[in-house]
């Protein structure tokens, strides 16, 4: 399967019980029934991945995780393999947040490690990258942070890149959607060589109008526009997830 454009995405991080994700995911089956929703995705805690592909049927929504193992099947107590979430029709997993980075440490190369294992396993790793501070040099950091990915999967393997500066995650506001266009641009520029698809969505404190913002100040520079957008926080509220489904098949026309 080709990666989608445009696309929105949604992490309900480790917010939601089942009921709060069941009740989600019913508000919007019902609003994208008839395969409305392909393309877009939602990325859950493993255990209910089959429970949300279930939930989700007939809307044409892809389903991944939020992590998995860097080892392959054995002896690794607690670890939840890429082989196993490929068997379970897992399409997406989440690496390198700063929240997991910060919370245990995870190094980028354990990160890459785990996009291998995603990778060889047919899942598609969505890779989150960005700077720490809103002065850092976003081209030196996100060329070592993809450096590490790229070295370690197929040169023609899929791959999804969620541009989520530190600073802008779990604040008040998406970064300025200024700093976004130019950040996109150069991990644009940086990708360029790849055989590979690969496709770029801005996440940080994103919310609906977030993408017609970023799109407005792209229009001198297309290259920074991303292919769509992530939601954590804000797309708890199904009805602003819907909002951004609508917003990224609509703002460029």
């Amino acid at each position: 399967m080709s990666l989608p454009t445009p696309v929105a995405g949604f992490s309900s991080k480790a917010y939601q019980s089942l009921a709060e994700a069941k009740a989600w995911a019913g508000v919007v089956s019902l609003a994208l029934s008839d395969g409305r929703g392909a393309g877009h995705y939602i990325c859950v805690p493993h255990p209910i991945l089959p429970l949300m592909k279930q939930w989700l049927d007939g809307t044409g929504m892809d389903v991944g995780v939020q992590d998995l193992s860097r080892f392959t099947p054995g002896p690794h107590t607690g670890d939840v393999t890429a082989d196993l979430l490929a068997d379970l029709g897992c399409r997406y997993v989440m690496l390198g947040h700063p929240e997991r980075r910060r919370d245990y440490g995870e190094t980028w190369e354990l990160v890459a490690e785990k996009a291998a294992r995603a990778s060889e396993n047919g899942i598609v790793p969505i890779i989150i990258a960005g700077e720490a501070n809103q002065d850092d040099d976003v081209r030196a950091v996100c060329e070592e942070q993809l450096n590490y990915i790229t070295g370690a999967i197929s040169p023609d393997a899929d791959l999804l890149i969620a541009y989520e500066p530190a600073w802008a995650i779990g604040v008040a506001d998406a970064a300025p959607a200024e700093h976004i266009v130019g950040a996109i641009s150069i991990i644009n520029d940086l990708l360029s060589n790849r055989p590979g698809a690969s496709r770029i969505v801005y996440g940080g404190s994103a919310k609906a109008s977030t993408y017609t913002a970023i799109v407005q100040a792209g229009k001198e520079n297309p290259s920074g526009v991303p292919d769509g957008v992530f939601l954590g926080r804000a797309g708890l509220d199904p009805h602003t997830f819907l909002s951004s489904v609508h917003e990224v098949e609509n703002a460029q026309n």
